[in-house]
């Protein structure tokens, strides 16, 4: 009698908590398409789908401070600092750009700056050499952050460098994500710490009430040095972005280098990461430093922090400015419904779209769920090419031949409502005739794919590719 009753009690409980988390669902998810689902699932089967709902129902931030918004008095004084450093170095992009411009500008609450320098660095070898000697050259202060860093043999190189630049008293700030360095030993971070690098793992769960709040990420790259050098780009601390891993074979990514009033502006979100990891906002230099080019740029971070996130803000609207070309390389391609239209828009008053996408997939799911947006790609005249010399793991953009972008947001769900992002846009004829060069070696290396290989696929196939897309919020 007692477990019957005790089992009955337990099924009234979960129907009683899913009709309840199906209210919250209504109130909180951000399109109708979502709320239906969880809704529906929440109802009927609360037995799996209130976990599911705790750790994925959740699409925004809490408790992240941004800069300039008067909740934090001392980050907003760094970002005054940051303004005014700045302002003598605005600038602009082409007349075409102007919305997207006023948009970042608004919603970064920085400006575009000339006086930039921008550097493409191909592939890990070359990335984590020019970090390397920028952290070998750093006499004050360094910010270091990735995603992912592992206790292998680029991570102890890594690990090298900012212990020789510690011993000779530069102040280290270094941030890792909690879920991408899960993997990190101990001993890897104590004997960061224990030589006085100040290493923090960004948790997303920490709080009372959020401990199921695991689908977020931190998924920037980002390193200062100085304030003169700064490092963006797709690449993180592991042997596999070396291409070291038999796995994944010849690892293709790009990363940035960056010098001039841009590197200033890019202090700002590691400061307000720093400050949600710590609770303590930095004092920081603002010194600009000459550059030896010229180029405009801006910044473009992004995160589930606000209702308007500055990622897919700003990229939609670069991508609405195209007028006679756009190409975009990303390892993921599982757009929404308004950067899936906005890129076929583009195609259909003409623009020449070539989406990169790699061949042999690092994550099964995004790579499956990309085939179903093949049938409108192609009703558009969208190019769809598949990368085959390893895996391709760049997240580029370049519009016309005059701006490109570059840095770690995907072309994915993830990175545009999940994920904390951090890109460049540089505005630049020179610097997009390298992009430019940079995609045409890639293109070599890549073959145009069937625009029918979905529709023409097995029932098998395009059932896994059906069912992965149905989850491409959790990829």
């Amino acid at each position: 009698m007692f477990w019957e009753l005790f089992l009955a009690g337990t099924t009234i409980a979960f129907h009683i908590a899913g009709v309840l988390f199906a209210l919250q669902a209504i109130l909180i998810s951000r399109t109708p398409q979502a709320a239906i689902a969880w809704m529906m699932a929440l109802a009927l089967f609360p037995y799996g789908a209130i976990p599911l709902f705790l750790v994925f129902g959740q699409s925004r931030f809490s408790g992240y401070v941004l800069a300039g918004t008067g909740v934090s008095p001392a980050l907003d004084e760094a970002l005054k600092h940051a303004q005014t450093a700045l302002e003598p170095h605005r600038s602009g992009f082409e007349e075409k750009y102007e919305d997207s411009v006023g948009l970042t500008e608004r919603l970064v609450r920085l400006p575009v700056t000339t006086g930039n320098d921008a550097r493409l660095l191909i592939d890990g070898a070359g990335t984590f050499e020019a970090i390397s000697e920028a952290i070998d050259s750093a006499e004050s202060f360094i910010l270091i952050q990735f995603f992912i860093v592992h206790d292998d043999e680029l991570g102890r190189e890594i690990k090298a460098h900012l212990l020789a630049a510690r011993s000779r008293g530069v102040e280290i700030h270094m941030l890792i994500d909690q879920v991408g360095s899960r993997r990190l030993p101990a001993a890897y971070r104590e004997e960061l710490r224990a030589a006085g690098v100040h290493l923090r793992t960004f948790v997303t769960n920490r709080d009372r009430g959020k401990r199921f709040r695991i689908n977020f990420r931190n998924h920037r790259k980002l390193v200062v040095t100085d304030g003169r050098h700064g490092f963006v780009g797709g690449l993180n601390v592991g042997d596999e972005y070396m291409g070291r891993d038999p796995k994944f074979g010849p690892w293709r990514d790009t990363f940035l280098q960056l010098e001039g009033p841009v590197v200033q502006a890019l202090q700002i979100p590691f400061l307000e990461d720093w400050l949600f990891t710590t609770g303590e906002v930095l004092d920081l230099p603002w010194q600009v430093h000459p550059a030896p080019r010229n180029f405009a740029a801006c910044t473009i971070p992004g995160g589930p922090t606000t209702a308007w996130n500055t990622c897919p803000a700003s990229l939609l609207e670069v991508i609405r400015s195209a007028r006679t070309r756009l190409w975009l390389a990303s390892p993921y391609f599982v757009p929404d419904s308004a950067l899936l239209t906005a890129i076929a828009h583009a195609s259909l008053r003409g623009v020449e779209v070539r989406l990169l996408l790699p061949q042999h997939p690092d994550h099964i799911l995004p790579w499956l769920s990309s085939f179903t947006f093949y049938p409108k790609l192609r009703a558009a005249n969208v190019q769809v090419w598949r990368y085959q010399d390893g895996f391709m793991h760049q997240k580029v953009i370049l519009a016309d031949d005059d701006l490109a972008v570059v840095g770690s947001i995907n072309l994915d769900y993830r990175s545009f409502m999940l994920n904390f992002e951090l890109s460049v846009a540089v505005a630049s004829a020179e610097f997009t005739r390298e992009v430019e060069a940079m995609f045409e070696r890639d293109f070599a290396a890549s073959k145009p794919d069937d625009m029918l290989a979905y529709e023409n696929g097995g029932l098998l196939f395009r059932l896994r590719c059906r069912l992965a897309a149905l989850v491409s919020p959790q990829q």
